[in-house]
């Protein structure tokens, strides 16, 4: 992968790279999200299945949930902005269990942990970057594989 455009899609946070849609200031501030004891959160590597998994959750019968766009993904707003669901929240993320809010462990949240084939996430992942511009552009297979491995990718 190249970075010429990195530096406008991506930044770093605690060694970990996220979209620009991730404020700084809403990932420093995750500890302070309010869960309830009825969340359900959908944790997954990016690419390996969370919207699927997402919809199945969403189309079964009488569940009285509500899905929610990821955790991680806006700014410190964000927190408010969940506050105003009333039905049980499914919460996507794709944020590594240390990064998970404090509250989520408190509480014992359920969390639903979605594992696919590693080689099908990079696959996926892979495309998904070849087919997005705003990402950093991605040469060929074998160097975004590398990439991938060493988990840059």
């Amino acid at each position: 992968m190249s970075s010429h455009n990195q530096s406008s899609s991506l930044h770093k946070f605690k060694g970990i790279l996220y979209s620009t849609m991730s404020s700084e200031e809403l990932l420093n501030s995750l500890d302070s999200f309010s869960a309830r004891e009825d969340d359900v959160f959908l944790v997954s590597y990016p690419k390996s299945g969370t919207h699927w998994i997402a919809k199945v959750i969403e189309n079964i019968p009488n569940a009285g949930t509500t899905l929610t766009s990821p955790i991680e993904l806006g700014d410190i707003s964000k927190f408010e902005e969940l506050k105003m669901y009333y039905k049980k929240r499914v919460i996507p993320t794709h944020l590594s269990y240390n990064m998970l809010p404090m509250d989520i462990k408190q509480k014992q949240c359920k969390i639903i942990y979605i594992v696919r084939n590693p080689k099908d996430t990079a696959v996926s992942l892979f495309h998904y970057y070849k087919d997005n511009p705003n990402l950093p552009s991605v040469e060929t297979w074998a160097t975004f594989f590398e990439l991938f491995l060493k988990g840059k990718g």
